[in-house]
Parts: C-alpha cells; sequence; structure tokens
C-alpha cells in the first residue's frame, strides 16, 4: 500500500485511475451532502464527480503486489468466522454484517475471536457469548481498520480460525413439547390471555404446548397432574408455586417424583420465584416419563406478580 497526494496535473481522469480515495468527498457548498465515500476504488467515469468536488488536493492510496482492498478482506474474514445459523450481508461502508439465521443461542469461540483481533488491522466485534438472539438480530461486525491490507493478514486469519466450525455460531434450539401446570386462580379471560402469552413465548423457542393444566391448590392433585402432564411433555413448566416455601405442594410433588433440584432462584429480580429441576428416567417408572431412553426430563418454573410472565432463560436451559 503506497499513500498518495494528487494535486496540479496529476489530479485528473488518468491520475485517480484504480486509486484508493482516501478522504469522502462532500458537496463544495453542502458539507452535509456526500458525493463520494472515502475508500471507493476511483476509475475515470469518477473524474467529473471529484473534479465537482472542487479539491486542490486528493488523498488516495495505491494498491500495490499482494494487497486486498477493505470490502474483500470483510468478506474473506466474514466466511472465516461464520460458523452454522448466521447469515452474512454487505459489506457496506466496508463493514461486513452478521445477522441470525435462526432464533437461537449467540456462541463465540472467545479464544479464537482474541486471537483474530490481536492480528493487526482485524477488527471482529460480537455480541455477548451467551445471548438469545432473534432471527434477523445483528450479532457480529467484520471489517479491516485501512483501506487495504496485505494479503498476509487474511491468510494469518484462516490460519488462527482453521480447524474450527465458525468462530460465531447461533445455536438452534431444541424443539420441545412443553406441558403447562398452572396452580393460579385465573377467571376465563385471565386464562385465555395466559394462554396466548405462553403460546407466543414457548413459539418462540420453536417448541409448542402439548396441554395446559389448571389445578388445586392440593398435594395428591398436584402428583397426578405433574405424571401426567409429562408423558407427552419433555418440558413441563409450572405457575403459582411458592419457590422459597419447602413445603410448596409442586416442590413437595417433584421430590416426592424423585426429581433433583438444580437450582433455586437467579441472578435477577425477581430472582427467588425462580427454579430449575431434572426428573431423569427411571427403571421403575413408565416407559417415557416425558424422555426418551437416554435423555433428563426438566421441570422448571418461572412466574412473578402477573400470570404468564415465562423466561426465555429458563426455558433455553432446559
Amino acid at each position: 500500500m503506497k499513500p498518495e497526494s494528487l494535486r496540479g496535473a496529476g489530479l485528473s481522469a488518468e491520475g485517480i485511475e484504480g486509486a484508493v480515495l482516501a478522504q469522502t468527498l462532500l458537496v463544495p457548498d453542502d458539507h452535509h451532502r456526500v458525493l463520494l465515500l472515502k475508500g471507493r476504488i476511483l476509475t475515470r467515469e469518477d473524474w467529473p464527480v471529484v473534479a465537482g468536488a472542487r479539491v486542490d488536493e486528493l488523498h488516495v492510496v495505491r494498491m500495490e503486489p499482494g494487497d486486498v482492498h477493505e470490502d474483500e478482506a470483510a468478506r474473506r474474514l466474514a466466511r472465516v468466522v461464520a460458523g452454522p445459523g448466521v447469515i452474512v450481508h454487505g459489506p457496506v461502508e466496508s463493514q461486513v454484517r452478521l445477522s441470525a439465521e435462526v432464533n437461537g443461542i449467540f456462541k463465540v469461540d472467545v479464544q479464537g475471536l482474541q486471537a483474530l483481533n490481536s492480528i493487526q488491522d482485524v477488527s471482529i466485534f460480537t455480541l455477548f457469548d451467551g445471548q438469545l438472539v432473534s432471527k434477523g438480530k445483528t450479532i457480529a461486525g467484520v471489517k479491516v481498520t485501512p483501506f487495504v491490507v496485505p494479503q498476509s493478514r487474511l491468510r494469518e486469519a484462516e490460519r488462527v480460525a482453521a480447524g474450527v466450525e465458525g468462530v460465531i455460531r447461533v445455536l438452534a434450539f431444541q424443539p420441545m413439547r412443553v406441558g403447562v401446570l398452572v396452580r393460579e386462580r385465573l377467571d376465563p379471560a385471565q386464562r385465555e390471555k395466559f394462554q396466548a402469552s405462553i403460546e407466543m413465548k414457548v413459539a418462540w423457542f420453536g417448541s409448542s404446548i402439548s396441554e395446559i393444566r389448571y389445578v388445586a391448590d392440593d398435594l395428591a392433585a398436584v402428583e397426578v397432574a405433574v405424571s401426567e402432564l409429562l408423558r407427552e411433555a419433555d418440558l413441563l413448566l409450572t405457575a403459582g408455586a411458592n419457590a422459597t416455601d419447602p413445603l410448596d405442594p409442586t416442590l413437595v410433588a417433584l421430590e416426592g417424583l424423585g426429581a433433583r433440584m438444580e437450582k433455586q432462584g437467579a441472578p435477577a429480580h425477581p430472582g427467588s420465584a425462580v427454579w430449575l429441576a431434572y426428573l431423569s428416567d427411571k427403571p421403575s417408572a413408565s416407559p417415557r416419563v416425558g424422555c426418551s431412553p437416554g435423555r433428563q426430563c426438566s421441570t422448571s418454573s418461572c412466574r412473578d406478580s402477573s400470570p404468564g410472565r415465562v423466561s426465555r432463560r429458563t426455558i433455553s436451559i432446559a
């Protein structure tokens, strides 16, 4: 890469041919209007526009053998980092945008990302690892800093990422059949609203509701409902349980069925109302206790003062 200042006789149609514009050209009497953006590879056809900018000196960069323009460099870097569940867009103004192909969990190979960003001129910026993302959400940007980079920089990036199935990925959710156990007292209008809300939130994860069942605050009724719901469901959500009461019927019923409490409480507000438990297949249990052989099934609850609020994170953990 060779920087060059064009002025006088050098500032001509022949002089700009093949040069990379290093400055944005603006309308002389209106600096809010852009004529040509920096980074553009100029041609003779651009000369009338360049002349219309009425500049006495034009800064450009000459590409030398082995150099790669920033747009092509961004495309190559994007191919290096994009894994399953990622769509590549652009470049626009030298930056390639990566978006989520599906609703899912955003995953980053943090060490790989750090290694790539340690390469001179390489810039890759992302969301935080583990975030939930919707289809179409922008998850990362890829670019190089200068207008032109040596081919060796890109080869180094390709070497660093070799053997990795995408430094950046979006993991699709595993579809599940979801049962819902409700111990809230809801009138018909509230039930309709609750059902619409829970169906929408579960569908976001690519899953579907197998049944919503309303039960009384009775231990025996809860035990029966849990057992029956898990015959058709992979995941059970509950509402109306008091997670801080050790004698709550839902918690006692799960303990009686052999469930393993994985986590009570979460670092959020109101986090004390959140819990997650697993119910494993047992030889003495029915052939399908909500799971296929070798899998665990889970029981989770997330509620607050408004019935039907379900934490996406709770479902994704399951």
